[in-house]
């Protein structure tokens, strides 16, 4: 077995850390800044407690994360209005299609990617959680179990 993809398969069962959205940015008389928390996490698998963001218009291939209920209207700013601590997280068994919002609080486990990036429908986050993948004792009914090289 090739060791990137055997150390990928062993993170699968290395605990995640526990990260709060307070601890996302430090202020600085000019902007937020990342804190060094939030930047020593990034590669890294985390858990974050949070709400479905609720939209108009709910984007594809996962949804936003923030730590209160927020709902945003095309009407409005759409996501421009959503608070700078949000987090996209992306949801690999739902892309191309949304993933139905939940009023309950969620939480969320995969690793933590950091900077700028588009995703499918062209939503540009900052924060981002990948979910981690079914493993084999954690797939549903009608799931797949995880393959394994």
């Amino acid at each position: 077995m090739d060791s990137l993809v055997l150390l990928m398969f062993l993170g699968l069962w290395l605990p995640a850390e526990n990260l709060a959205f307070r601890e996302f940015f430090e202020p600085t008389p000019r902007e937020l800044q990342p804190s060094a928390r939030l930047l020593s996490l990034e590669g890294h698998r985390v858990r974050l407690v949070g709400f479905m963001v609720r939209s108009e218009e709910p984007p594809t291939g996962g949804f936003f994360l923030c730590p209160s209920p927020v709902m945003v209207t095309e009407a409005g700013g759409g996501t421009a209005d959503l608070p700078p601590e949000t987090v996209f997280v992306v949801v690999p068994s739902a892309a191309g299609r949304a993933v139905p919002w939940t009023p309950r609080p969620v939480v969320v486990e995969g690793v933590l990617e950091l900077g700028s990036r588009a995703g499918e429908d062209g939503q540009v986050s900052s924060i981002r959680v990948v979910l981690d993948g079914p493993l084999p004792d954690r797939a549903g009914p009608g799931q797949p179990a995880a393959s394994q090289p």
